[in-house]
């Protein structure tokens, strides 16, 4: 099907830019296509991150995340650049996500002089075995950064919040789900059980592709390259909305491509448009639409987490995946 009449520009501000500084990482976790990248893995110029930057002091951006598809620490200049991103963004929320193995006592320090506003820790599991065969990576270290971070003597100097997830695999009983719940109210961390993304169909999940439109309309995702993805789940650029080394960031978010984008979900059909009809990432968004169209499409995302309950704890599904979208109503006429 062809793309929707867009009409007029309608200029929007991306809410979040997301940065990926490096392509590289430690881990070989088994639910993201990191290790599969086929585009070169590589550390983001000083160029590309500076034009970046600077392009984002033109809006009020409301979030910035140096991370995509690599670990943040596995770039040797993170730390600078986090620097560089609190003196030119100080208005902006600066988030940190990592899989907290680089995350080494000394690299905690060096945070508590910069403060970020929040840092999520991929942990995934309790186990040392199933971590070492998910991620790749020796649990003990990881547990040990941890525990240096969440210490009351330093952690409300690092991070406003840490958050620690785990992304439920088919096989994540309960009773670990609750393991790990409880572990991360002993270290008085925000605990996050969250499903498995199928990264448009990449990689195998049970959770069902949704019919509402997608949070990502209002991100902006940059590669190592400067190419701007569509979302971190194509992580190859294949649908790629532009390129920073020959646009603003501004340009391409309203750019004729990213407008088409949301004008798709937006009216209802992204199970018409590729990659989206066969990606199950089921964060909502439910901005700049009339209010019958927010409405419909908020009543659309509470069923699907409802009945599929893609966030916290729940029994492993054993049933394979439905790939058709859940039912969503049609958005009102306009």
């Amino acid at each position: 099907m062809g793309w929707p009449n867009i009409g007029r520009v309608n200029n929007e501000y991306p809410q979040t830019v997301a940065v990926e500084t490096t392509s590289r990482c430690n881990a070989k976790c088994t639910f993201c296509p990191n290790s599969s990248l086929s585009r070169d893995k590589a550390h983001m110029s000083d160029e590309i991150f500076e034009k970046v930057i600077e392009d984002c002091r033109r809006f009020p951006l409301e979030h910035i995340e140096p991370f995509l598809n690599g670990e943040p620490f596995s770039d040797p200049k993170l730390m600078d650049r986090l620097e560089l991103i609190r003196s030119r963004l100080p208005r902006t929320r600066l988030k940190l996500y990592t899989n907290g193995y680089a995350l080494t006592p000394a690299r905690t320090d060096q945070l508590q002089e910069i403060g970020v506003d929040e840092i999520f820790i991929s942990l995934n599991t309790l186990d040392p075995e199933e971590y070492q065969a998910v991620m790749g990576l020796k649990l003990e270290r990881t547990l040990d950064n941890l525990r240096y971070l969440a210490d009351p003597v330093r952690r409300d100097r690092v991070a406003r919040r840490i958050t620690v997830r785990m992304t439920r695999l088919h096989r994540t009983t309960v009773a670990r789900q609750e393991a790990f719940r409880d572990f991360c109210r002993s270290l008085g961390v925000r605990c996050f059980i969250v499903g498995l993304f199928n990264y448009k169909g990449d990689v195998h999940s049970p959770l069902p592709i949704p019919g509402y439109p997608c949070e990502h309309l209002t991100r902006l995702d940059v590669l190592s390259n400067g190419r701007v993805t569509l979302c971190c789940m194509d992580q190859e650029g294949e649908y790629a909305w532009g390129d920073v080394t020959r646009q603003s960031v501004l340009e391409i978010h309203n750019g004729v491509v990213a407008r088409r984008y949301r004008a798709m979900h937006r009216g209802g059909k992204r199970s018409q448009i590729a990659p989206c009809g066969s990606c199950n990432l089921f964060w909502p968004s439910l901005d700049h639409m009339p209010l019958l169209d927010t409405v419909k499409f908020a009543v659309a995302a509470g069923l699907y987490f409802l009945h599929h309950r893609p966030r916290g704890i729940r029994p492993p599904i054993s049933s394979p995946p439905t790939d058709a979208p859940t039912d969503t109503p049609a958005p009102a006429a306009s």
